[in-house]
């Protein structure tokens, strides 16, 4: 074999071993120095194999908090940021374990290698839903959800800022849904008691003074009873009002006592909802009771008097199992379900009616799955 083929044999399998490398590195970086040893000396590849770094979970939108990690193989150090800047070697906090992401942001890293080598640029964005049950309002206080300005307590302030969006989900499946940086305050301008807040379904038959004729389809409390409260940006009300009322349009109005005062003021315009899947929903900037309604009875003849017809409100057949009204037993109640496991008193889940929402309920909505 002459010189020139052993050169160029030397040659081809020096190079091979980089393209393989290369091709099992996919969207990683490989750099380094090769030297062929052509000259007698035997082959040797030195190169860095650079990967970005890998958040999990990966970004998305989320329901709670998250914690994340970051990992990027063979890198000596990976730098973060949260604040939008782009991180380099040289900035940024140097990750050294799980990231708390408590609200909506992003984060960007890099992977950092020996002899000054860096990855390119990750960007991970976390949004988060948080979504509460009615009795951990005051732990959204506590955990800076809904924060307070400078210089206020949490039993006399003059504003709550959302500081992520935030779902809160009574007993019945009913839900308020805060945008992010919507800010709480009263119509009056004066301090309240933010631990007062509140939501919940008012029990049957505590609200009086509607319109004439008006029935009452499905209600909702948030905010503080007999305390006008407004919201910078439209809060998202839905009202569980079940599924025999699909398709029908209700009309929305509030009150802050309840009992008087029933208006459409604070109700985002049309005023009124069209019911789907057994909930009507809508948008309000006023606070605190929240009725859906339609009116059953006409009158004729005028100031003269006349004759009244009433058509009453359907009364739906519920099945066992069926936590949502959907006439269906499926994942959906089993959610709700869930959602509201360990509950006591009365509660849309507690099939077998002993005021605790627990394996009983549980073995009676299996029973009934599907049907």
């Amino acid at each position: 074999m002459n010189t020139n083929k052993l050169k160029l044999i030397v040659a081809v399998m020096a190079v091979l071993p980089l393209l393989v490398l290369g091709n099992s590195a996919l969207a990683s970086e490989v750099t380094g120095n090769l030297s062929t040893g052509i000259g007698g000396t035997v082959t040797v590849i030195d190169g860095i194999v650079m990967v970005s770094p890998t958040a999990s979970p990966a970004g998305g939108t989320f329901t709670s908090a998250q914690s994340v990690t970051l990992a990027a193989n063979g890198a000596l150090s990976i730098h973060y940021t949260v604040d939008g800047s782009t991180p380099t070697c040289s900035n940024g906090t140097v990750y050294s374990g799980a990231i708390s992401v408590n609200s909506t942001q992003s984060i960007k890293s890099i992977s950092c290698y020996q002899t000054n080598h860096s990855s390119t640029v990750t960007v991970s964005g976390y949004v988060i839903n948080l979504t509460v049950n009615s009795n951990q309002i005051s732990s959204l206080i506590n955990s800076s959800d809904l924060a307070l300005p400078s210089g206020a307590t949490s039993t006399s302030t003059p504003s709550l800022q959302a500081m992520q969006s935030i779902t809160i989900s009574d007993t019945t499946g009913s839900t308020v849904t805060i945008p992010s940086g919507t800010i709480i305050t009263t119509v009056s301008g004066q301090n309240f008691d933010a631990t007062a807040l509140t939501a919940s379904t008012p029990a049957s038959g505590t609200l009086s003074g509607l319109t004439s004729g008006a029935v009452i389809d499905g209600s909702l409390q948030w905010g503080i009873v007999n305390l006008g409260l407004q919201f910078s940006s439209p809060i998202t009300l839905s009202i569980y009002v079940g599924s025999s009322f699909n398709g029908q349009t209700l009309t929305i109005v509030r009150s802050t006592s309840a009992s008087s005062g029933w208006t459409s003021d604070g109700i985002v315009s049309p005023a009124t909802c069209v019911v789907s899947a057994g909930f009507c929903t809508f948008n309000a900037t006023k606070a605190s009771y929240y009725a859906a309604y339609t009116v059953t009875s006409t009158s004729t003849g005028g100031n003269t008097g006349g004759s009244s017809n009433s058509t009453p409100t359907p009364t739906p057949t519920i099945k066992v199992g069926d936590a949502n009204r959907d006439n269906k037993v499926d994942k959906y109640d089993f959610s709700l379900m869930m959602a509201n496991w360990g509950a006591t008193g009365a509660n849309v889940c507690d099939f077998n009616g002993d005021n605790k929402v627990d394996k009983y309920d549980f073995a009676l909505l299996m029973s009934k799955w599907g049907l």
